[in-house]
């Protein structure tokens, strides 16, 4: 259960650090932010796993594209084709 736990925090704090940098363009800047973003989170609420650091980064920052991905289909371009007709 604590595994979930941690697992389901890291999820907040990845939409979190995507919502707190988002700005048209600058995506790879953006995107290394929003990781320092989550380790800051993660160490502030003393989330640490037994998984090299590498490893670590690497599922954030496909975690970070996949919800980036999402938020684009449904929350950040509805908003631009809003402001188009409107």
């Amino acid at each position: 259960m604590e595994w979930i736990r941690m697992l389901m925090n890291i999820k907040n704090f990845i939409e979190i650090a995507v919502i707190m940098v988002e700005h048209p363009g600058g995506g790879t800047e953006k995107k290394q932010k929003a990781l320092e973003i989550i380790h800051a989170l993660m160490k502030e609420n003393d989330i640490h796993l037994p998984i090299p650091d590498q490893i670590i980064d690497m599922i954030i920052g496909l975690g970070i594209d996949v919800f980036v991905n999402w938020a684009n289909e449904n929350i950040w371009k509805k908003g631009s084709e809003n402001d188009d007709n409107g």
